[in-house]
């Protein structure tokens, strides 16, 4: 084997080894992109959780959003005072679903239910009306572009709150299960 053979031999082995070496890497964003989409996932799972906890222990609180959302005006100073630290929470945590779906680390399928929940809200008469007139400054004015200019309401949404709380049967069949 002469020189000029051993130098294409090693020249072959880096090159080899680089590729090999791309490989892992590749492989490694891949693992670490996955696991931060889950980390983005379970960190709005609980934080919706822990707005609804209220919710929970107190029932006068759904009463509260529903009577506010229905329509702001007419529903109590504390019905008001209790539907605003939830919206509040709430539009803050689906400002953060909405960028973490702009960039991808929440895939569309789970952006679909945290879109429809945030259009319920913000498409309700005492929301629209109401409530986000006084607060919108609060949120990022990308946020509010989206909510403002690319949404309408959502008529196969569900029942109000309202509705809901009083047992009233839902506007559109649940979708079927396979």
């Amino acid at each position: 084997m002469t020189l000029n053979d051993a130098y294409l031999v090693s020249q072959i082995i880096a090159s080899v080894a680089v590729i090999l070496s791309l490989i892992a890497v590749i492989i490694s964003i891949r693992q670490n992109t996955r696991a931060q989409r889950t980390a983005s996932v379970q960190s709005l799972t609980a934080a919706i959780a822990a707005i609804n906890v209220p919710g929970m222990a107190a029932p006068d609180m759904g009463l509260a959003l529903a009577s506010a959302c229905r329509d702001w005006s007419t529903a109590t100073r504390d019905e008001r005072i209790l539907a605003h630290y939830f919206l509040f929470s709430f539009f803050k945590l689906c400002e953060q679903a909405w960028y973490q779906h702009q960039a991808d680390a929440l895939d569309g399928d789970q952006w679909k239910g945290w879109e429809s929940s945030i259009l319920r809200f913000y498409h309700s008469p005492g929301v629209k009306d109401g409530w986000w007139p006084n607060r919108y400054v609060a949120f990022s004015p990308a946020f509010q572009q989206f909510l403002a200019c690319s949404t309408e309401p959502r008529t196969h949404a569900g029942a109000s709150l309202y509705a809901l709380f009083e047992g009233a049967p839902s506007p559109s069949p649940a979708p079927a299960s396979c």
